[in-house]
């Protein structure tokens, strides 16, 4: 049995995004018949001692001394500066464990920001690094959706150039690795133009297989109705406002309707909106609800609407269409690889106003073709029903991984 050293910062079987990947990364190498030993952050070590795991997999808590963990939540610039540190901690550790017991390969699977970089690559043996994305900003037209957050999006944009030139956890280790997996083309182009020459393009989105639902669901609207649904964390970057404008636009079609499943720090500015602009009829705010409820409201609703300004890969896309929702989005980073043109709309965005118009027009086209919601849900299902955990670490293990 080969042994495996794998890196999840984020890491949590409770929780989705980044520390559900961490953790889904962690069991599906186990179960592939590797002993996978995994470094990651102690903050969610209750829930991981707690959870049912396969008897190969060990995991190995990094904690920062001196009181440094508290850098992680002190501000932005120390959040970034705490991962760093806390990569350094974990390749310490990692050489330790590899003088007790030699390690075949080395993983780092979160976060997945090919920038931040890693230090294992120093323990000379195969590495793998991702999938990983940070290589998309946010189109600068579109600020004015982001309100007070917009200079916390450029400080970002800064710290990644900054990371570009001076992280030593990235540029050796992009001349280190065995394979570099990027997850969206922005951040292939940014690995071409540092100099990598093994780059590999390959989506970060999975899902456990007991997400799906027990028959495959094919939408089929009813005639002068089409029910959108956008769900996901209110975060400055996912474009909830651009949601409104559009909606705005759609006044005169009442049967379409939005619902919003989600919260976070535009949850004001949004509400706002929605009186502002008279959508209390169209658009359907419901706030944070549970897991389970999430899948419901994909299971009863006919299309997602998703207009994320800056995102690697989105998750939400592939939950939507596993309950077979077709996707209208914008033709912007992750999305525009997940979707395709069998399984949803992917709008032109140059400028605000064009991807309002587009996204509206998309909407408008699958009011009035119900057929051709029933086509895309047939296609979404089926693009979904193949983006399972064990698929992805078994094309990803069959293809880089030394044999």
């Amino acid at each position: 049995m080969k042994r495996l050293l794998l890196s999840a910062f984020a890491c949590d079987p409770t929780k989705g995004s980044e520390p559900g990947y961490g953790w889904n990364w962690a069991v599906g190498l186990a179960n592939r018949g590797y002993d996978v030993h995994c470094l990651t952050r102690d903050v969610a070590k209750k829930n991981i001692e707690a959870g049912e795991k396969p008897p190969h997999l060990h995991f190995h808590y990094v904690r920062l001394p001196f009181g440094l963990e508290k850098l992680y939540s002190a501000s932005q610039p120390t959040m970034y500066l705490y991962y760093i540190l806390w990569q350094w901690k974990a390749y310490t550790t990692a050489l330790r464990l590899h003088k007790q017991m030699p390690f075949d390969l080395a993983h780092h699977a979160t976060w997945g920001s090919l920038q931040m970089g890693s230090f294992l690559y120093k323990l000379g043996i195969p590495f793998i690094f991702g999938p990983a994305g940070g290589g998309q900003n946010a189109p600068e037209p579109f600020k004015k959706y982001f309100g007070q957050y917009w200079p916390a999006e450029k400080r970002r944009e800064t710290v990644t150039k900054w990371m570009l030139r001076f992280n030593p956890a990235f540029k050796q280790m992009l001349k280190k690795a065995t394979a570099v997996l990027v997850a969206n083309t922005e951040t292939f182009d940014m690995a071409k133009k540092c100099g990598v020459t093994n780059a590999q393009l390959v989506t970060d989105v999975a899902l456990p297989g007991s997400f799906y639902p027990e028959h495959q669901l094919v939408k089929a609207p009813l005639p002068g109705q089409l029910k959108l649904l956008w769900t996901g964390r209110f975060m400055p970057r996912k474009g909830v406002l651009l949601l409104l404008d559009v909606m705005r636009e759609l006044k005169a079609y009442p049967g379409i309707t939005l619902t919003v499943v989600g919260d976070g720090e535009m949850k004001q500015p949004f509400l706002n909106k929605i009186k502002e602009y008279g959508l209390e009829k169209t658009v359907d705010w419901k706030g944070r609800v549970t897991y389970a409820e999430v899948r419901q409201y994909y299971a009863s609703h006919d299309v997602f609407f998703y207009t994320s300004l800056r995102d690697s890969g989105s998750l939400q896309l592939v939950e939507a269409m596993a309950f077979g929702l077709p996707v209208v989005c914008l033709h912007l980073h992750g999305q525009a690889l997940i979707v395709n043109d069998d399984t949803g709309i992917r709008c032109n965005c140059d400028t605000p106003a064009m991807a309002i118009d587009n996204l509206k027009n998309a909407i408008i086209y699958l009011y009035n073709r119900p057929d051709i919601v029933k086509n895309m849900s047939e296609a979404a299902y089926n693009f979904a029903i193949q983006q399972k955990w064990d698929n992805k670490i078994g094309t990803i293990v069959d293809q880089y991984y030394p044999q």
